[in-house]
């Protein structure tokens, strides 16, 4: 320990954890810290009994009582029941009411029972009705027949008047009466040779009520996603406050690894736990089901399905992402295992509350609610469960679920890697957001990274929908466009820079760098757009489509109204905004903050993916044929800012990119006439591809081997 013996064990781990901040990232070694998490957390049998016990254990009891409701509130048969005094009289009801009604015997008319006494001076009618023995009373006092075999009547009704089923009775028979009093003056006007006229005709047409869900698959949902993370809560609290009070928590902080990389092994274990236990409730709850037959009776005619299963599975895996990430924030923060128990049990409570959202008439998974975690996942289980989800609220959901738990490791790996967290220090949260009084950091941290990666995501996606549902000129979209996007990708970056008082060049990464770079960012620039443009068909081509045939007159119209717009603002709103504050956000902000953590490949391949991410999402609807192409490019953007230091080259590539797919979208006429790479065909002239691929390796070239400035690092002075 160097020599000084009055050093602290929080003075070790602050001066360990400084001096060994930039360790290089170790796939291998990481891999081994997350075995170690791994062996640990599955040999404890408390985490085996919460894993395979209590699945096995609620869902048949669960069953039996979803069983009993199923039944309760199935269809049953209604019967109206007539009470009268002879049997004339209920032979000539019986006649009336199919006079009135010739649907009489259809499925969907209540039956109808005609009590008829054996002995009517030992009948009372009205203590029938009265007694609730009978629905409804009827009294006939029929007359003579007449020339024409008609026989009047007089009919009188006795209803109870405290029984909703006796008016109701009432309502049916009064209706039929005077439908068969309809009839049978038509039937007399004819046999006198006339026609009746009839003032006013009406009918009635059944529609389909409108499917607002079943109670029981808004509960299944929220059952599924309390009983999945309850497996991960016990693994969570012992890998975190356990180390404390088990005294490891300063040898652990000691090692010479970012603290980052310490939680991320325990975020894997309990990650695995968590999705292991969705599993078990899973297959629990799918063999319930199937052994109570209720599978058709709760999900249609197919049951419970396998490509249903990996469905739920699949959003159970994203909220576990998520859920696991929380769970290490909150642990992380207790200096004992019962302060973290403290801490869990009002999460869980709370966790309750937005599951009772999907109870709520009105409530769907669209765009103003695919952003909000836990509601979010709610929703696509229970529409998963109905089998009705649409594509882009789904996409949404996944997408920034995985990325609000981004953000929540990130935030739990400052709370876990504080040594005042490892002496019991309170204040933290308090620290957390507390504007730093001075920085030596002229990058942003990681936390802040991914934290604004998760909140721009969801922020993206609602405020472009919102502005794509106005009726304004073409050209007023344009712009609103453009100011969408210097807001999100600039403004709050900057903000935030601010607020942790870092310069806006260091922290966006706007210095100069050499000649070199910028010439093969142009020829990168000019030479990328026919291979996007290929990568877009070939996905295409595979089934990988975000419009159906039913929108493409949306977007032709679309294109069609751009035509009324100068060139020069769709280059300036689509083409040089875009390219230059998303290149300050993508390859500046982001990629600074996540290179402090990882190596050159791991930085640029998840500022790539998250690049690639955001364009996926378009106000009208999901676009994922625009995933790979999209990823590609973040790519070589990514690689180009690191090799250059600066994210000046990829601006250059990103708008010359950008502005000449739009100028040949819109010269695609002129194009045609030149015979120049008809955008209606289905792919590009060989000879264009060739020459562009001539060009680009030019500009690969050109980066590879020019000389690495000097002047700084990637995000430093």
């Amino acid at each position: 320990m160097s020599g000084n013996q009055n050093e602290t064990p929080s003075q070790v781990t602050r001066a360990a954890a400084k001096l060994n901040q930039r360790v290089p990232f170790s796939f291998s070694q990481q891999l081994e810290f997350t075995s170690k998490e791994l062996r640990e957390t599955l040999r404890d049998r408390r985490t085996t009994i919460t894993l395979m016990l209590m699945p096995l254990l609620l869902y048949p009891i669960l069953g039996f009582g979803l069983r009993f409701v199923a039944f309760q509130t199935g269809d049953t048969e209604v019967s109206y029941r007539l009470a009268l005094e002879t049997e004339t009289e209920a032979m000539w009801l019986s006649s009336a009411l199919r006079t009135g009604d010739p649907n009489l015997d259809s499925p969907e008319t209540p039956d109808i029972e005609l009590l008829v006494p054996n002995d009517a001076s030992q009948f009372d009618l009205e203590s029938m009705v009265s007694g609730s023995a009978a629905d409804l009373g009827i009294r006939v006092e029929l007359s003579s027949p007449s020339s024409e075999g008609v026989r009047s009547a007089k009919v009188r009704l006795y209803q109870n008047k405290d029984s909703e089923l006796s008016s109701q009775v009432s309502t049916f028979v009064e209706r039929r009466l005077a439908a068969a009093n309809i009839e049978w003056m038509k039937i007399a006007a004819s046999q006198k040779g006339q026609q009746l006229p009839i003032p006013m005709e009406h009918s009635i047409v059944l529609i389909e009520p409108a499917d607002t869900g079943s109670a029981i698959l808004g509960l299944l949902p929220l059952i599924l996603l309390l009983m999945t993370v309850t497996g991960g809560v016990y693994p969570a609290i012992d890998l975190t406050a356990g180390e404390r009070e088990r005294n490891t928590m300063e040898a652990l902080m000691a090692l010479p690894v970012p603290p980052f990389r310490l939680l991320a092994a325990k975020y894997v274990a309990v990650v695995t736990v968590t999705m292991l236990t969705g599993l078990m409730n899973l297959l629990a709850m799918g063999l319930t089901l199937y052994a109570l037959q209720l599978d058709v009776a709760l999900l249609g005619e197919n049951g419970f399905t396998l490509m249903l299963g990996i469905k739920l599975f699949l959003a159970l895996s994203t909220f576990a992402l998520f859920y696991s990430a929380v769970l290490l924030l909150l642990t992380s923060s207790a200096r004992s295992f019962k302060e973290a128990q403290a801490y869990l049990i009002p999460l869980l409570l709370l966790s309750i509350g937005p599951g009772l959202v999907v109870f709520l008439p009105g409530w769907s998974l669209g765009n103003g609610t695919a952003a909000l975690p836990l509601v979010n996942i709610l929703l696509l289980a229970k529409e998963l469960l109905e089998g009705k989800v649409e594509q882009l609220p789904a996409i949404v959901t996944l997408v920034s679920t995985v990325l609000y738990g981004v953000a929540a490791l990130s935030l739990a790996a400052r709370v876990f890697g504080r040594d005042a967290v490892s002496v019991g220090s309170r204040g933290l949260w308090k620290d957390l957001l507390k504007r730093p009084e001075n920085t030596a950091e002229s990058v942003p941290s990681l936390a802040s990274a991914l934290t604004t990666l998760a909140l721009l995501f969801p922020a993206y996606f609602v405020v472009s929908g919102i502005l794509s549902r106005g009726e304004s000129a073409p050209s007023s979209r344009l712009v609103m466009a453009a100011l969408l996007t210097v807001m999100l990708f600039v403004a709050v970056p900057w903000l935030l820079l601010r607020w942790q008082r870092i310069t806006t060049r260091s922290g966006l990464a706007l210095v100069p760098t050499g000649w070199s770079y910028w010439v093969g960012a142009v020829l990168l620039g000019f030479a990328t757009w026919p291979w996007i443009f290929e990568l877009v068909i070939f996905a295409q081509r595979l089934g990988i489509r975000g419009f159906d045939p039913s929108q493409i007159e949306d977007v032709d119209s679309l294109l069609a109204s751009w035509k009324l717009v100068p060139v020069w603002l769709i280059v300036l709103c689509l083409g040089i905004a875009p390219g230059v504050c998303e290149e300050c956000f993508f390859r500046g902000f982001l990629l600074n903050g996540l290179k402090e953590n990882f190596t050159a490949f791991w930085a640029v391949l998840f500022s790539a993916l998250a690049f690639g991410v955001f364009h996926v999402v378009l106000a009208g609807g999901a676009a994922p044929e625009r995933l790979l192409p999209s990823t590609l490019m973040g790519l070589l953007l990514g690689w180009l800012a690191w090799q250059s230091k600066s994210v000046f080259p990829s601006m250059v590539l990103h708008v010359i990119h950008n502005s000449t797919l739009l100028i040949v979208a819109q010269s695609r006429d002129r194009l045609a006439e030149w015979n120049i790479g008809q955008l209606e065909q289905e792919h590009l002239p060989g000879w264009l591809l060739l020459v562009s691929a001539l060009v680009l390796l030019a500009g690969v070239g050109l980066v590879r081997f020019s000389k690495q400035p000097t002047q700084r690092v990637l995000g430093k002075e």
